[in-house]
């Protein structure tokens, strides 16, 4: 038999250890790791270069197919070889569809171009064109036999350059200038009017890019 003290030493022990026959229950912690996010704003600012449609009251922001290139650089045959440059001459209806299009700014009014559309050509494709035309050429030839024109829209953000007059020196490089200053008395051509030939880029339905070509 155990003397009473003792068993009261041992039970002291035993409950102090938790050796009375249960489990001590141990809780766990997860850890969490915080990072920090960076959110950076979505850039939503309208340039130039962006087209906007309406349909069913839903207005829609997209990227153009047709920008002007900084520094500009004269406009490649997008057809076939012998096409015109650019999108080319043929258009089908009353309105100038998406594209980029040579011609003549016969008037330009309350935000909109009076557009002469004409076919442009240069090297073997111009000197085929001209010989079938009964004419001759040199280094380009222009084909403007339809008197139809295109009332186009333009944007308020456009880009805009015109053939400044007193820069003949650079070789008549088109210069940029405001849309809201174009036209100007300061162009070599003659514009708005029918000697006032332009490269017309159209996104959306409305002129993006308007570029003044000088012709010797």
């Amino acid at each position: 038999m155990i003397p009473l003290r003792l068993s009261l030493v041992l039970s002291l022990v035993l409950a102090a250890c938790g050796g009375t026959g249960t489990t001590g229950t141990s809780t766990t912690v997860a850890s969490t790791t915080s990072e920090a996010t960076t959110t950076v704003p979505e850039d939503t600012t309208t340039t130039a270069a962006e087209a906007t449609t309406t349909t069913a009251g839903v207005t829609t922001t997209t990227a153009p197919l047709y920008v002007v290139p900084i520094p500009w650089e004269f406009p490649a045959v997008f057809g076939a070889s012998g096409d015109p440059h650019g999108s080319g001459c043929v258009v089908e209806g009353g309105l100038l569809p998406d594209g980029l299009w040579f011609g003549y700014a016969e008037a330009v009014g309350g935000g909109v171009i009076t557009f002469d559309l004409a076919c442009y050509f240069t090297g073997a494709a111009a000197e085929a064109e001209a010989t079938a035309d009964g004419t001759e050429v040199f280094d380009n030839y222009i084909r403007n036999q339809n008197p139809m024109t295109f009332p186009v829209p333009i944007s308020p953000l456009a880009q805009v350059f015109y053939i400044d007059a007193t820069l003949s020196d650079a070789g008549f490089f088109p210069q940029p200038i405001a849309v809201s200053s174009w036209p100007t008395a300061a162009s070599y051509l003659p514009c708005p009017g029918e000697f006032c030939g332009v490269w017309l880029y159209v996104n959306g339905g409305q002129a993006t890019g308007v570029v003044e070509m000088f012709q010797p």
